[in-house]
């Protein structure tokens, strides 16, 4: 209560020498003008929290309204000395604020209509006909990794699984690399281009194409030993594998339809329009 006390005695403070001139449009005391423009109460609701000091609150809301009214004499200035500009940037101000109002509606008209559910099938048979659009940039891997401690005399474990074959040795390798390894990962079905391969892995490591191999592949540095086995690998220039398109071919579909639905919307809207006689073209009598 103390708060707002404070806060509404600033108020009444500074709507005294705020009303001198202009006249209000709002049925409430105005706090500060600036020419016919003016700051009202309910413009900072909100501006201040219950739990703020009093002398913060009171700072606050002083701020604010000598913050407006420096920037709406600004705005002033700037208006009175871009009379030949202004007619431009009103029609500018009003193709944004046009943007703006658009982009909502489409977003929540697609929101409430477009069908996001895309069948398996559905994806795969757009995989099949566009081929030739799914060539690789750079190479992709499927592949298992361990990074383990130098100082860990125990890593030449994780070599003699791997050499075992991964799927014989895959329990005994997930309970090591849980209790050894900084960082892991056994899940080989999920594809990774060379640029997520350097987030987990040296270059050195990759350089020289030993990732082109099915084969284990062992790299130390002077911190860590790393180890990786490839399950399976597709090199750049080649047509890449359906799985690690799908959600690329996903989005394109789905994007698809978002055209297709609002260029339906759009042109329903506009002949509807035309038939209502909300709308119509006016020719010049020749």
């Amino acid at each position: 209560m103390l708060i707002r006390n404070v806060v509404i005695a600033l108020i009444v403070c500074v709507s005294v020498q705020g009303c001198r001139k202009g006249k209000p449009e709002k049925n409430e005391e105005p706090l500060a003008r600036v020419y016919d423009k003016f700051l009202y109460v309910s413009d900072i609701a909100g501006l201040v929290s219950d739990n703020t000091s009093p002398e913060d609150s009171a700072r606050i809301v002083d701020d604010y309204i000598d913050n407006w009214i420096r920037q709406n004499l600004i705005l002033r200035v700037a208006e009175d000395n871009l009379q030949t500009a202004m007619a431009k940037i009103n029609q500018q101000a009003d193709e944004y604020k046009e943007s703006l109002v658009l982009y909502a509606y489409e977003r929540q008209f697609l929101a409430e209509n477009l069908d996001t559910v895309v069948a398996e099938d559905s994806l795969r048979s757009y995989y099949d006909l566009h081929k030739q659009d799914f060539t690789l940039q750079g190479d992709i891997y499927r592949l298992a990794y361990a990074v383990v401690s130098k100082d860990d005399k125990t890593a030449d474990s994780v070599s003699y699984w791997l050499n075992r074959g991964l799927e014989k040795s895959r329990l005994a390798l997930e309970r090591y690399c849980v209790n050894h390894a900084d960082r892991f990962s056994l899940n080989t079905d999920i594809w990774l281009n060379e640029n997520d391969l350097f987030t987990l892995l040296p270059y050195d490591m990759y350089a020289g194409g030993r990732f082109r191999s099915k084969a284990p592949i062992a790299f130390s540095d002077t911190v860590n030993r790393y180890f990786a086995m490839v399950a399976d690998f597709y090199v750049e220039g080649d047509t890449g594998p359906f799985a690690y398109f799908r959600n690329d071919i996903k989005d394109i579909i789905i994007n698809k339809r978002k055209k297709e639905l609002l260029n339906d919307t759009y042109q329903r809207i506009y002949q509807e329009g035309l038939k209502r006689d909300n709308a119509e073209l006016l020719k010049k009598e020749e």
